[in-house]
């Protein structure tokens, strides 16, 4: 089927014709019913539809208003509204902990260099934990130094009993392997020779006893003299009879007993060599703890006395950079935060100035979401200040927001716009940020082709079209549109140069103003593919809900 914009155009004059037959013919209809009394309403009706579908009613198209189309440039740009800003802006934030007092500050409006001292608040209770923890570094210093001292002197004691105590074990060995290699022989040889030297004490008792005998049988010897070499074989052999019992003693019983002791001392000496290695270990580790725990106090104080040393030195607030002074303000009216001020309470990490940078300057403005798109980066555009309505500056995009802006557009929270920022490039003069600016961002500039008002093209049965000026009045004729800005509207077909266009579409057509996504002739099946009728909330979707309910 042939859907040129021509025969489009032909379908909807048909349409507007059909109506005023169809009007006609009912008014015949019942003309010839009741010819008498429907004679009057009759010819009331057919005045009306003629007025209302009549195109040709020079009194209407007098009234209406027409845009003539013609060919030639067209700069599609978007023009909106904003804020003059620093591109390097730094905020200067209290870091001293709690709350503190502003004793000095600069005056707003001032030029800083950068270390300018810009902020001085009271160092009081900085100053009394600064020395608080002076002291108490000092004290962990000590112990750390103490602990230290301990560990040394436990190791040379450690070293020191182990050397004696190794020294004891190998002392035993040398006594067991003198036991088994000399002493025990001795012990042996010297049992022998008592026993040898008894026997040969006994021999000469006896022999001398027998002499003695001779001698008393004789006469010649007193029986005094014979007693008592009787007496000295006794003895001689009594002392034979020890010195054998000594060297039987000696092979059961002393000589196992005294290898068994040496052994049982060179075995003791190994254990108290182990038990003093232990106690050592056991005392170094405990040292070394006490050592390791007060050098963890000691870094610990010391990160604390740092960071009072800080605290001290954030009191005093120089500048960071060159630039103008501005003091910061709540975000909310309804913030409880001091005005800064000197003699001010300021919380930390609060606000307390802002210092843009001047020398580079950027506008920032709001882009509508039907124009995002068609912004990108690097873009030209055109700036003018609200002070300075005769000047022009030049500026280039330099970003665009992800996300559109949550705090919306003039209050309307449905508006979605995106936060755009525009460089300016030019040198400015003394214009301070929070300056009025408007900005005209150039998308393209189209050569020799066809634009309208963009109020010319209106929406009629799902088709874009402009209604033309006809000798039968205004024929909607569809049009297929291009780029456009705040004005215009590029036309790419279905007008001609010389056209004249209606700038306001009437009143009377099928224009589609009822918002509905779809139509009922459509067909939509509306059952759902899952039977909800069971469906319970998750514990996040309740939360959500409670909220909800809570917001509204």
């Amino acid at each position: 089927m042939n859907t040129t914009p021509e025969n489009k155009a032909q379908s909807l004059l048909n349409k507007i014709k059909e109506k005023q037959r169809m009007g006609i013919q009912f008014v015949v209809a019942n003309f010839r019913q009741r010819p008498i009394v429907s004679s009057a309403v009759s010819l009331v009706c057919v005045i009306i539809l003629f007025i209302i579908f009549s195109p040709s009613n020079s009194n209407e198209d007098t009234a209406r208003s027409y845009h003539r189309v013609t060919r030639g440039d067209f700069l599609v740009s978007i023009v909106e509204g904003g804020t003059l800003q620093a591109v390097n802006e730094v905020t200067v934030r209290n870091e001293v902990d709690g709350t503190s007092r502003i004793i000095y500050i600069v005056p707003e409006g001032s030029y800083v260099k950068k270390g300018d001292l810009i902020v001085q608040l009271d160092t009081e209770e900085a100053e009394k934990d600064l020395n608080e923890q002076l002291l108490r570094y000092e004290d962990d210093k000590a112990d750390h130094i103490r602990a230290e001292t301990d560990v040394i002197i436990t190791k040379s004691e450690a070293e020191s009993d182990i050397r004696s105590a190794e020294l004891a074990v190998k002392f035993a060995e040398m006594d067991l392997k003198k036991f088994e290699q000399i002493e025990k022989e001795q012990e042996m040889r010297n049992a022998e020779i008592e026993i040898i030297t008894a026997q040969e004490s006994l021999k000469l008792a006896e022999e001398r006893l027998e002499w003695s005998e001779r001698l008393t049988q004789e006469g010649f010897e007193t029986k005094s003299n014979l007693d008592r070499d009787k007496l000295k074989v006794t003895n001689e052999s009594l002392g034979l009879e020890k010195a054998e019992n000594v060297k039987k003693m000696l092979t059961e019983y002393d000589l196992a007993m005294m290898e068994a002791e040496y052994r049982a001392s060179l075995e003791e000496a190994k254990e108290e060599l182990a038990r003093v290695r232990k106690q050592s270990e056991s005392k170094i580790l405990q040292d070394q703890a006490d050592y390791e725990k007060a050098e963890r106090r000691l870094n610990l104080s010391e990160t604390k006395l740092r960071q009072r040393q800080e605290q001290m030195a954030a009191t005093k607030i120089y500048a960071p950079q060159d630039g103008l002074i501005v003091y910061a303000t709540a975000r909310s009216r309804y913030s409880s935060e001091s005005m800064i001020e000197e003699g001010a309470m300021i919380r930390q990490r609060q606000s307390i100035v802002k210092i843009p940078d001047t020398s580079e300057m950027k506008v920032e403005v709001k882009v509508h979401e039907s124009h995002v798109n068609q912004v990108k980066l690097g873009q030209a555009a055109i700036v003018v200040l609200d002070a300075l309505p005769d000047s022009r500056f030049k500026g280039v995009v330099s970003k665009i927001a992800v996300l559109p802006d949550n705090q919306g557009y003039y209050g309307n929270h449905n508006l979605k716009v995106y936060s755009t920022e525009i460089i300016i490039q030019d040198e400015l003069p003394d214009i301070k940020p929070g300056a009025s600016a408007r900005a005209e961002i150039i998308i393209t500039n189209l050569e020799n082709v066809i634009t309208v008002p963009i109020q010319c093209v209106t929406t009629v049965a799902g088709e874009q079209v402009c209604y033309v000026k006809t000798l039968a009045g205004p024929k909607p004729v569809p049009v297929e549109i291009g780029l456009f800005n705040n004005r215009f509207i590029e036309i790419k077909s279905g007008l001609e140069s010389g056209d004249r266009v209606l700038l306001s579409p009437p009143i009377d057509t099928d224009i589609d103003l009822s918002g509905s996504l779809i139509d009922a002739k459509d067909g939509i099946d509306l059952e759902p593919d899952k039977d909800f009728s069971n469906y319970q909330p998750k514990k996040s979707d309740q939360r959500i809900g409670s909220a909800s309910k809570t917001t509204s």
